[in-house]
């Protein structure tokens, strides 16, 4: 009879810490990106990453690989055409390209990273190396940041962790469509009324954020990096 009462009592304990457990995992973002961050490390996360802005000069590509060689990297460029570079990175690949500007506001610098797919630690590393080497390229352009849009796409496939319980229980062939609007500060689990950024956009299989400002666009990433199931 004791052990009977003991293994209830286990049994009652281990099932309240899983349901209290499985609140704040549902419940507290902060617990649930704590959690995710443990498990996250090892992981492939596929997502892209673009910034343009508006040139009317023809780009400066040689100083723009004398800044990357300057900052350390070896540079083997994948595509060398007279107006859209890839270059090798190591991590990651970086294309940069100019387009024709058709009508007046067009942004025609496209900068980004192609299609990366890399470990949660490599993925930090990027979007920082990302930051850092787009913000020399405005420099050296001379391109206000405030008049450029950058643009994260984290691609979860079938396992995106932000459809839910009760989404997320049913056959994800059934579930035609998914789409919803999320407030910056939700998402970064920040309580300060005065922090501003744009809405980010969640769809059955992705995860959009675009905006002007690379510290919200960096601080969006290793969040939405540490969900990645």
């Amino acid at each position: 009879m004791d052990i009977l009462e003991n293994i209830l009592t286990i049994t009652g304990i281990v099932g309240l810490i899983y349901g209290i457990g499985s609140w704040f995992y549902y419940h507290k973002i902060k617990f649930y990106l704590f959690v995710n961050k443990l498990m996250s490390s090892r992981r492939e996360i596929q997502f892209d990453l673009t910034t343009s802005f508006r040139k009317i000069d023809t780009l400066d590509f040689k100083e723009i690989e004398n800044i990357l060689k300057d900052e350390g990297y070896i540079l083997k460029k994948q595509q060398n055409l007279k107006n859209s570079k890839i270059y090798n990175l190591g991590t990651f690949l970086l294309e940069v390209k100019q387009m024709d500007a058709i009508d007046e506001g067009d942004q025609n610098v496209i900068i980004g990273v192609i299609n990366a797919a890399v470990t949660y630690r490599t993925a930090l590393k990027v979007i920082t190396d990302y930051k850092k080497v787009t913000e020399l390229i405005f420099e050296t352009e001379n391109i206000n940041m405030r008049e450029s849009q950058s643009s994260l796409t984290l691609k979860y496939g079938k396992s995106n962790p932000f459809m839910g319980r009760n989404l997320a229980s049913l056959d994800k062939k059934s579930i035609k469509n998914f789409s919803c609007q999320v407030s910056f500060n939700e998402i970064i689990g920040n309580d300060d009324p005065t922090v501003e950024g744009k809405d980010i956009f969640i769809y059955k299989e992705s995860i959009n954020y675009t905006t002007n400002n690379l510290d919200n666009l960096v601080n969006v990433a290793k969040i939405c990096f540490n969900t990645y199931k």
